[in-house]
């Protein structure tokens, strides 16, 4: 069977990704590392305004592309653009969203946006949008059937990160409902929504974007009837992919345990990764579980949480102190 041919770009740059959602993040890193680029991940806007900013302060090279997405707490994509627009950097910010309609894509360029991504995306659609900013150190000819399996792959991974996150979701969504967090309810059902998307499970997707609009429009009155779909329709993903959660907790508990020298030289290369919030720490993870108590220390990584990462870092350090 004869397989299209790619030309895949690699490049030498450094990207700030913005964006809340743990799975999101996953898939843009992955993404971008498979073609040569580093890293940043700002949960929100406000940090990677802060990220920005204090590139700018230290005398550094900006980022040379940011991804913003739209929806985000403390300070939305939109906010976090003109803000860092003012700071004259000249680096590209490109809006990655699902709302790709001409009125808001003008909006978008408006508050400094050159470019938009949909969600979800494509390898090439996302190469096309570096190849316009970013000039690739290299080339090489790809198989279609090579790029298939990395697809297969990743899917893999994010169906199951989905499943291991997402099995108390619909008590959150309802309990922010009762609560009358609006606020909340929405970014919920919007996560929702966007990692259902990544892993394929349209219907699954499409409740939770009908839920979501009805809150944007200024109600929590959800119908009983929609809420009784998100959760059906939650429970058959679940149940679907729950085996993956299975194979992913026998797998850790066959992790082969580090010598005191390994988890040294592991823990001196995580502080360096959590400094710089580099995903790469990603591919440390069965390292890290391999650690005394590092379970946790996983968790925050997988979910790129590097502030809560660094701290237990630390934490395990001094518990270890003694024996490192």
């Amino acid at each position: 069977m004869k397989h299209e041919t790619l030309e895949k770009p690699y490049f030498d740059a450094l990207i700030l990704v913005c964006d809340d959602n743990h799975m999101n993040q996953q898939v843009m890193c992955g993404h971008l590392s498979s073609v040569g680029i580093k890293t940043v991940v700002a949960e929100n806007g406000q940090e990677g305004f802060d990220m920005v900013k204090e590139r700018i302060d230290n005398k550094e090279k900006p980022f040379d592309l940011i991804l913003m997405d739209i929806f985000m707490p403390v300070l939305d994509g939109i906010e976090a653009a003109k803000l860092i627009s003012k700071l004259n950097t000249g680096t590209p910010i490109i809006a990655v969203t699902a709302n790709i309609m001409t009125s808001e894509i003008e909006k978008y360029k408006k508050h400094g946006m050159q470019e938009h991504l949909g969600k979800p995306f494509t390898s090439q659609e996302l190469w096309r949008v570096l190849l316009k900013f970013l000039t690739p150190v290299s080339t090489t000819v790809i198989d279609g059937f090579e790029q298939e399996l990395d697809k297969n792959e990743m899917q893999q991974t994010m169906r199951t990160n989905f499943v291991m996150k997402n099995q108390n979701k619909f008590n959150e969504i309802t309990s922010a409902i009762a609560e009358g967090n609006a606020e909340l309810a929405h970014r919920l059902t919007h996560t929702l929504k966007s990692n259902a998307g990544f892993i394929g499970k349209t219907v699954l997707q499409s409740v939770a974007a009908e839920i979501e609009a009805i809150i944007l429009n200024g109600t929590l009155d959800i119908p009983d009837d929609k809420m009784s779909l998100l959760e059906t329709e939650m429970k058959a993903v679940l149940e679907e992919l729950n085996p993956l959660m299975q194979e992913e907790l026998e797998a850790r508990g066959k992790i082969k345990a580090l010598d005191k020298n390994q988890i040294k030289a592991l823990i001196t290369e995580l502080d360096l990764l959590f400094e710089d919030r580099n995903p790469d720490c990603m591919n440390l993870l069965a390292d890290i579980r391999a650690i005394p108590g590092g379970n946790d220390l996983a968790q925050f990584v997988e979910s790129f949480d590097f502030e809560s990462a660094v701290k237990e870092l630390n934490s395990l350090k001094n518990k270890m102190g003694g024996e490192l």
